[in-house]
């Protein structure tokens, strides 16, 4: 039987470090510091040409490990993969450039998977009807909703032909009729024998799509077969966990936590099916072996030379390593002429500053789902983008206006573009919360996941670089965790409309989205 996809013992770990201190001396001698977290252990499994396998599991299953593994976005730490054709990954905004219009990121796209400007061109056409964006096509995807740009990347991916199609949550936002449509569309993958992944915590979407199904459970393969036998079985699972109590889930989460740190021995699987594996695709196994580890040698050997240097710089100038540091992480910091503000020596000075320096400007948030950003202070005035609910802005100039409208001049932070929009949607927050406490309690709340952990490291260790290289706006999907439950952990929100919940941090804000009284999706809006 041909196989376009299989997975033998495959196994991705990662290293998690308390700090950077121990990051750095990993370098010299890894087994000694930092916590390894096993994403997914001893994967195995097929999939036929025609196969639409549901991938299933609780939030930080190892689901979107496991189909950026498919795709060869991650290498895997061990075991072996073997892949028979193309795969083409679709996600909410996986691959776009927000500063780039949506014509541009078709071709911007295109030409990262290998197709010629002409072989674009006949594909342009297509793309742009099946995303039906209307005029937002050539609008920056700064200014797209979660679901406009979910439908930009999904065109891209099943316009390109693939030949194996890993959906990750891409349609678990955006309307009904899209919906329907890229149904329709991966039906007819599905017909023309092709192999696709459907990743989903809406379990009807998997009862009517899905031929096969993988329960992922703590990284590991819970479940895998037909979906008439595996899906009763995961839903049985996901009354009885939603039955639990905080405290009996709290302990189910560490338990996982615990199991996660280990690796067991994965037993050998002498089945013919298993066996077939370095017929299909060896050489991209090889590959990926060899890529493994000219990667691991260079990162170690750029680490050690860059430690070097800093030492001898550090060494040249005569201080100490922290103190030069610290004056080096603070030297570009515009200092204003105000004795007011002061930095506090620990550990949190950057933080502090951060906060006194945000109390000087007049910074407000969005509590509509959307608004317009016009030229000039005028209804009648040229659209020139939009605002979305939990994104803020700073005031730099306030005009009234017809009809007692107040209008705001607003700076975006993260493009420093202007624009006007009316008051009545803009609201101010004196107070914020803990970033790292915020992140804490969100992962007992809906369970592991690397974003919250890295919030938790940055507070904890202050690196300014890695809080500039965060990405500007990241979305969790979350499955079972209760709108009541966070504003119990939390406390009232900051800001809140019919169904999102904003609370705001001292570098990041966190906007909650609820559908029917349950979290479906977590934003995380870096300042």
């Amino acid at each position: 039987m041909q196989h376009s996809v299989i997975f033998k013992n495959v196994t991705k770990k990662y290293k998690m470090y308390n700090d950077s201190a121990d990051r750095l001396k990993a370098i010299a001698a890894p087994k000694r510091f930092g916590e390894d977290f096993y994403a997914v252990k001893n994967i195995s499994f097929t999939a036929e040409p025609g196969d639409v396998v549901g991938l299933v599991g609780v939030n930080g299953a190892g689901k979107s490990t496991l189909s950026n593994l498919i795709a060869g976005v991650v290498p895997e730490t061990s075991g072996e993969i073997s892949i028979d054709g193309q795969v083409s990954v679709i996600s909410i905004s996986s691959g776009l450039d927000n500063q780039l219009t949506g014509r541009d990121n078709i071709e911007y796209k295109c030409l990262m998977l290998g197709f010629t400007k002409r072989e674009i061109q006949e594909l342009m056409p297509e793309i742009i009807k099946f995303a039906d964006l209307g005029k937002f096509i050539d609008q920056p995807v700064k200014n797209y909703s979660s679901g406009m740009k979910s439908r930009l990347g999904f065109a891209i991916s099943v316009n390109i032909d693939p030949d194996v199609l890993v959906i990750d949550e891409a349609l678990s936002v955006g309307d009904q009729t899209f919906k329907e449509k890229c149904f329709e569309k991966m039906n007819e993958f599905k017909e023309k024998g092709k192999t696709i992944f459907f990743v989903s915590h809406s379990l009807n979407q998997v009862r009517d799509f899905c031929n096969k199904v993988l329960w992922l459970e703590a990284g590991e393969v819970k479940g895998y077969g037909e979906r008439k036998l595996v899906l009763p079985k995961y839903r049985k699972f996901l009354k009885e966990f939603k039955a639990l109590s905080e405290e009996e889930k709290a302990k189910f989460r560490e338990q996982i936590a615990e199991k996660r740190s280990k690796l067991e021995i994965a037993e050998e699987d002498n089945s013919d099916e298993l066996q077939a594996i370095p017929h299909v695709n060896s050489s991209r196994v090889l590959r990926n072996r060899k890529k493994n580890l000219f990667i691991l040698v260079n990162k170690k050997i750029t680490v050690l030379l860059l430690l070097l240097c800093i030492l001898s710089i550090s060494l040249y100038i005569g201080k100490p390593w922290n103190k030069f540091y610290r004056n080096h992480s603070t030297s570009h910091t515009a200092m204003p002429q105000d004795n007011s503000i002061t930095m506090h020596e620990d550990k949190n000075n950057e933080t502090v500053l951060h906060n006194e320096l945000q109390s000087k400007e007049d910074i407000r948030y969005l509590v509509v789902e959307s608004a317009s950003i016009r030229a000039n202070p005028d209804l009648e005035a040229e659209v020139i983008g939009y605002a979305h609910f939990g994104e803020s802005y700073v005031i730099n100039e306030i005009e009234a206006g017809l009809n007692d409208i107040e209008w705001l001049k607003v700076i975006n932070k993260a493009t420093n573009e202007n624009g006007w929009i009316s008051g009545n949607t803009m609201q101010g927050i004196k107070d914020s919360l803990n970033d790292e406490e915020t992140a804490g309690k969100i992962q007992q709340l809906a369970g592991y996941h690397p974003v919250l952990e890295e919030i938790e490291l940055l507070n904890r260790t202050d690196d300014n670089e890695g809080i500039n290289s965060f990405e500007a706006h990241t979305t969790i999907i979350v499955s079972d965790t209760l709108k009541a439950s966070v504003i119990e952990s939390l406390d009232d929100p900051h800001i809140e409309i019919a169904n999102k919940l904003l609370y705001r941090g001292s570098l990041f804000d966190f906007v909650f989205t609820i559908e029917n009284d349950y979290v479906i999706e977590i934003t995380i809006i870096k300042k």
